[in-house]
């Protein structure tokens, strides 16, 4: 009855509702087509699509340039002045808009490299899914707490995906008609995004001073270097593999992350819809049973996965993928890493003020992961087994260096 009764409950559990959809569409499309494409591409091949995705994630995270965690904040704090609002848009556009420009040259001079120039043709097609990046203002209707048009949008545009893969991706020999596929999808998600706030929203997009550019860039720079830093846990990982190992240990490894990161999508969607609740009432009751809450379900899902993991595998990747059941196991220590080290950033620790903290539990555990790496290279330990020690390593850091602040600032402490 409380939680009927009290307003900002009623509005978490709406935004989680549509947040919850929202993610399983955006990304769960993956998880959906993941046993279908090993199947027709095979597992030598789907790890170099997933080798290439991983690479073209850095970019992404380079185009958002933080803004997906930093701007709805700008959102909720500027809600009520239209004009303000205004600006806010239009700067974001334009600094992404020139970001993803600078992706493709960044691109061109990595070309020079190996094996970057190998597969150049195909991680120019994914990095075009920029597009979608750009335009889609997810940031804005998560700081509106307006999410069922976005969810709407997410969703017919990724069922294209599925649909599309299904329909026409028959062999190995698909794989480019696959990914333009994804851009496609990216894209139509990105035009609908905008026209959205522009006609629903009356929203006005203008060409901004370079100096209030300038101010913008400037305040999401370390959430950009935290955000893109925490790259490397996942996609690092993938790309190190691909390098020491095989493409068949890419496969194996990311089909085990995605069963992970399955698990820890409501923790993800947790936050993110108690994120503006929060940041308006700095509620630390709340804050204490989202912990506590995250915590004991990412215990619970960590011993699901391992007493199911032959079947989650063999579901997911098929039988070519059942060698990789202890990956899995030791990948399920994540669950409450991470469910926890969500709620303890955005809600913890961003949501109260503590943006420096923030950005600093990243890229210290992204640094000495980076550290680990080049040790392992210069000792010769680069191995498999190790890098995939190294990510739970990594996000062991994580979570108690964004601990360590929440206790250090008393965000926890309740008076009375």
């Amino acid at each position: 009855m409380n939680f009927i009764k009290n307003k900002d409950y009623r509005i978490i559990a709406k935004n989680f509702s549509f947040l919850s959809f929202l993610k399983f569409f955006n990304i769960g499309f993956k998880f959906i087509l993941i046993g279908y494409l090993i199947r027709i591409f095979g597992a030598e091949l789907y790890g170099v699509l997933t080798w290439a995705d991983s690479i073209t994630q850095f970019f992404v995270m380079f185009i958002n340039f933080g803004f997906n965690v930093y701007a709805a904040k700008y959102i909720v704090d500027n809600r009520k002045d239209k004009s303000r609002i205004n600006e806010v848009v239009s700067s974001i556009y334009i600094i992404k808009t020139l970001l993803f420009i600078a992706s493709f040259l960044i691109l061109l001079i990595l070309s020079l490299f190996d094996p970057i120039a190998e597969n150049l043709g195909l991680l120019y097609l994914l990095l075009i899914m920029g597009i979608g990046e750009v335009l889609f203002p997810i940031w804005f209707f998560q700081g509106i707490e307006k999410l069922k048009t976005a969810t709407i949008i997410v969703f017919f545009s990724r069922l294209f995906v599925v649909i599309s893969t299904v329909l026409f991706v028959k062999s190995p020999d698909d794989l480019f008609l696959y990914v333009g596929f994804l851009v496609l999808s990216n894209i139509l998600m990105g035009v609908l995004g905008i026209r959205t706030i522009k006609k629903k929203y009356n929203i006005k997009l203008y060409l901004v001073k370079l100096e209030t550019l300038h101010i913008y860039f400037k305040a999401a720079i370390m959430f950009f270097l935290g955000r893109f830093l925490s790259l490397v846990f996942n996609f690092g990982t993938i790309f190190l593999i691909g390098i020491y190992a095989t493409m068949n240990d890419v496969a194996g490894f990311d089909t085990a992350s995605k069963i992970v990161m399955l698990m820890v999508i409501p923790f993800e969607m947790l936050q993110q819809a108690v994120f503006p609740t929060i940041s308006r009432t700095l509620d630390r009751k709340l804050l204490l049973k989202l912990i506590v809450f995250s915590l004991t379900s990412g215990i619970f899902l960590m011993l699901m996965i391992n007493i199911f993991a032959s079947q989650l595998l063999s579901l997911f990747g098929g039988q070519e993928l059942l060698g990789y059941i202890t990956t899995l196991k030791w990948l399920s220590l994540l669950t409450p890493l991470i469910s926890v080290t969500f709620i303890l950033g955005s809600c913890g620790l961003v949501a109260f003020g503590y943006f420096k903290e923030y950005n600093k539990s990243l890229v210290i555990s992204s640094i000495l992961y980076i550290f680990c790496v080049l040790i392992l290279c210069l000792t010769k330990q680069i191995t498999f087994w190790n890098l995939v020690y190294l990510r739970i390593f990594s996000d062991v850091i994580l979570v108690s260096i964004r601990s360590f602040y929440v206790f250090k600032k008393k965000i926890l402490f309740i008076k009375g």
